[in-house]
């Protein structure tokens, strides 16, 4: 059976690298990983490839900053998609937006534990 995370990386697969925005909770370990690059909110970032890691890692994306030399690259720098969003204009933003925010509050419903008393 196709995830339907497989479903998405199949539909954009064609289209990469996608650009994307980080979130403050990556922006540290970013930084880390390009110390010679500026790395804010608004810094554009590519995605480069997407794993699927099914229903416990959602969609993993291979990530650089934009127009980085991926090819001197020794490390890649994996995160999971809920840690970007995806540039407005970009190929299937829709569906890629769609599915970050979903999976974003799967994780929170799943995080809280009285989330079994809303309705």
């Amino acid at each position: 059976m196709i995830t339907k995370e497989q479903k998405i990386i199949d539909l954009v697969y064609d289209k990469l690298p996608i650009k994307a925005f980080p979130e403050r909770a990556v922006l540290g370990k970013l930084r880390e990983s390009f110390p010679n690059i500026e790395v804010k909110l608004d810094t554009i970032f590519e995605i480069h490839r997407m794993i699927d890691g099914g229903n416990e890692g959602g969609i993993l994306c291979d990530i650089c900053p934009l127009d980085f030399d991926i090819k001197n690259v020794e490390t890649a720098f994996l995160c999971s998609i809920t840690h970007f969003r995806i540039k407005v204009g970009e190929p299937h933003f829709t569906e890629l937006e769609k599915y970050r925010k979903d999976r974003i509050k799967k994780l929170q419903k799943q995080n809280n534990p009285f989330s079994f008393f809303r309705r």
